[in-house]
């Protein structure tokens, strides 16, 4: 609240504000049937104006929208130092708020955004004949404009629509990050890609089915990696199967492991035995007799991506009540996490520690249950930094990295109430919830039901190119 009432003071806006409750609640002829301001209930003359004077003021500083506050903070921030950029948050357009959670970590990586707002380039002899067909009516200016119009066209029909949407939504928020604007409004991005604003989505699906929608490698190079699925047989034979499996995330369980590294070590570590006995035995070749054999999977590290994204299975079946819940587990992951105790290298290649080593970049909360509930992102912007930002949909605040994880995790052990403390346990802090300010229990923010669903990671050695300076 100190921090939010130094941004306040340097704005114009807030000045004019004050001015305003001053005036309004000093003034001696107040109605007192429907009074102006929601504690005024009768005329108060002499000593009683100033401390209901410093209550209204004290209102006003906690009902002022976080994200505008937000922005103040960033545009001081940038005065000093212009990079990184941070968004100044995207509106919800009624359920949009999945699709807003996914896109605000990808733009703040600043390779990311500037594929997604390139143009693809026009073979200018695919439009010879026809600019030679037109120019032979025209003057040379007219040419001139004509070349334009029929470049832009060919570039268009050249891209997808998924990737005009995305380049267009992207532009606009770097234009509102770098003249501090207020958030942007993604209709023309529903529109283009024909989301209807008000049904709500999963969030990991909609980033997974976007990234090809894009038709471009560049982007979806970033996340795609790749495993090795294989059978062995323990017959001693040396029979074996084994596949490359592509992947632009990976789905961990969570009920089953306390951390995330845990539940790597599930799915990557030991194999899974294929019993005969138990009459799930493999077999080799069509008509051959089932034998006894290991099936798993391995994460090798050429096929690691520079972005790395987990996506947390907490939505499951139960077959007892026949429907899905969620799984509020805790699960924990660090912020610096190293592959290499379960990544394998292929061909018995050196690998460099950097090429397994992983910097927490952003996580997406669920808060909710199945079927219903709010998302929205915690990103870091400068990798190199441990600051962060709560990015709930236009409600952009800043945060240390103690609230993110403790947000995240999930459980019973991160919602301590002591954690509470200096959050919104003071006098301001409780009305700041009671009169809707953001970030109270309604959207979840160390409430039971919010956790990471999906935790994004980028590769150390890749630095350099996903961040140029």
């Amino acid at each position: 609240i100190r921090d939010r009432g130094v941004a306040c003071r340097r704005s114009k806006s807030f000045s004019f504000i004050i001015f305003l409750v001053f005036r309004h609640c000093y003034s001696t002829s107040m109605n007192v049937k429907r009074p102006s301001c929601f504690m005024a209930s009768k005329r108060l003359t002499g000593n009683h104006r100033i401390p209901l004077l410093v209550y209204y003021v004290s209102a006003v500083v906690i009902l002022v929208p976080s994200s505008s506050l937000a922005s103040m903070e960033m545009g001081r921030a940038s005065a000093l130092n212009p990079s990184p950029l941070v968004s100044t948050g995207i509106k919800n357009l009624g359920n949009t708020c999945y699709m807003n959670a996914q896109l605000q970590c990808a733009w703040h990586i600043p390779l990311l955004r500037q594929l997604a707002m390139e143009t693809k380039p026009v073979d200018p002899s695919s439009l010879g004949n026809k600019e030679d067909d037109e120019s032979s009516n025209d003057t040379d200016d007219d040419v001139d404009v004509d070349v334009v119009v029929t470049t832009k066209t060919a570039t268009v029909k050249e891209e997808s629509d998924a990737k005009i949407a995305l380049r267009e939504l992207f532009a606009d928020m770097k234009l509102a990050a770098s003249q501090h604007l207020p958030a942007v409004a993604p209709r023309s991005f529903c529109m283009r890609l024909g989301i209807p604003p008000m049904v709500q989505q999963d969030s990991q699906e909609f980033w997974k089915l976007l990234l090809p929608a894009l038709e471009q490698e560049s982007i979806t190079d970033l996340y795609k990696g790749s495993f090795e699925g294989y059978i062995t047989a323990l017959d001693g034979s040396g029979r074996e199967r084994r596949r490359e499996e592509l992947f632009l995330d990976l789905s961990l369980d969570v009920g089953k492991s306390s951390s995330l590294l845990d539940s790597l070590k599930e799915s990557f570590g030991e194999p899974e035995l294929l019993s005969v006995e138990e009459g799930n035995g493999w077999r080799p070749e069509k008509g051959a007799d089932k034998i006894d054999a290991h099936k798993g999977s391995s994460l090798i590290v050429q096929g690691l991506p520079p972005i790395l994204q987990f996506h947390l299975k907490r939505f499951t079946y139960d077959w007892q009540t026949d429907s899905m819940n969620k799984v509020n587990s805790r699960l924990i992951f660090p912020s610096e996490l190293d592959l290499s105790t379960i990544c394998k290298s292929a061909d018995g290649e050196d690998t460099t520690e950097l090429a397994t080593t992983y910097d927490l970049q952003s996580i997406v909360i669920h808060m909710g249950k199945y079927g219903m509930g709010h998302y929205y992102a915690y990103v870091r912007p400068d990798i190199c930094s441990d600051t962060w930002y709560r990015f709930n949909d236009d409600n952009v605040e800043k945060v240390s990295e103690a609230e993110v994880f403790e947000d995240a995790y999930g459980g019973a052990a991160a919602r301590d109430d002591s954690s509470q403390k200096g959050k919104h346990g003071s006098v301001l802090g409780r009305l700041f919830r009671r009169f809707g300010g953001q970030g109270g229990n309604s959207y979840g923010y160390g409430g039971s039901t919010s956790n990471a669903y999906v935790v994004q990671y980028v590769r150390r050695s890749d630095r350099r190119k996903l961040y140029p300076e």
